[in-house]
């Protein structure tokens, strides 16, 4: 229906046998803040094992090579699990490779393509949002050496990471921690826990899942030099390419999302009973499945289409 290869379809089975795998372990997540460490460690390994870990990675470096398209399919299996369980299939930054040096492919990004590093972002504040340009946390060079200061909100994963990529602005002025004009974006990669780095408070979400969004705040946070990721001056280029990969990926798990309710409404509109004869044989009930149907189907039209754009533009490696 959507023109799928044998490929395609070989990887959206794993993908969709790992989400069954993980339905069950749903509630628990949701009564206990998430899962014990051994499972989620669990969980990995199996994603690990599907081959649906680090699909947006080239194979060289371990990942596993796919498409963008594949990479929705994927993502879109995972959004049928709740409480970020699906996360165990993860997507390590696919930007990184071209800009990495040797030791930061040998310390960061190859130990995460293999499960063993886990990373966040620290990039969004208080009064930047969207704006990323407007945000006001600074790094200074001193010797071999940047000195990282600012407030960053809704770090995702900060609980589980560690190491995380810190967005700043370059200043000559070390004592300076806000209100920064420097026009040169810097991308940091920061292990953690460092000294300086802590949080401030966690917000409660409305969601229950393991990985927190808290408040951090970095505080004369001293990093060596070889730490700079890329040129100075192209961090904000290597945020807003993480920017768009995952917004695909976010419409991709919300289309799972949406299967998985019209899937379980459709059981329940069967099975419920009023007035003698189950709900979906109700016109305006039946009328109310169709549409949702209906619009799950022209959404991942649409999502399936756009992947497949992204896949004639680039050379994807296979």
């Amino acid at each position: 229906m959507y023109g799928l290869s044998a490929a395609d379809e070989d990887i959206q089975a794993r993908a969709r046998a790992f989400a069954d795998e993980l339905i069950p372990f749903e509630v628990a997540a949701e009564l206990g803040g998430g899962l014990p460490g051994d499972v989620t460690a669990a969980h990995k390994k199996r994603a690990i094992e599907l081959g649906i870990f680090a699909t947006n990675l080239p194979r060289d470096l371990g990942g596993g090579g796919c498409s963008t398209l594949q990479q929705v399919l994927v993502q879109e299996q995972v959004g049928r699990v709740t409480n970020a369980l699906g996360w165990a299939a993860a997507t390590p930054p696919s930007w990184f490779p071209p800009v990495a040096t040797d030791d930061q492919l040998a310390r960061y990004l190859l130990p995460t393509i293999r499960g063993e590093r886990e990373e966040c972002y620290a990039i969004t504040e208080e009064g930047a949002g969207s704006d990323v340009d407007a945000i006001e946390a600074t790094a200074c060079a001193d010797g071999d050496a940047w000195v990282l200061n600012g407030v960053k909100w809704h770090v995702t994963s900060f609980n589980t990471a560690d190491y995380c990529f810190f967005q700043a602005k370059k200043t000559n002025h070390p004592e300076r921690v806000v209100g920064s004009t420097g026009g040169h974006h810097l991308l940091f990669l920061v292990d953690l826990p460092s000294p300086g780095v802590s949080v401030v408070r966690t917000p409660a979400y409305s969601h229950t899942i393991s990985h927190h969004h808290p408040i951090v705040a970095f505080e004369n946070v001293r990093v060596p030099a070889a730490n700079l990721v890329g040129a100075e001056g192209d961090g904000m280029r290597y945020s807003r390419e993480w920017f768009r990969f995952e917004r695909l990926m976010v419409a991709a798990r919300c289309a799972g999302a949406a299967e998985r309710l019209c899937a379980e409404m459709s059981a329940f509109a069967g099975a419920r009973v009023a007035g003698g004869a189950p709900i979906a044989s109700h016109g305006l009930v039946a009328g109310m499945l169709a549409d949702s149907v209906t619009e799950l189907f022209a959404a991942r039209s649409l999502l399936y289409e756009t992947a497949r754009g992204i896949d004639d533009c680039v050379d994807v490696k296979l």
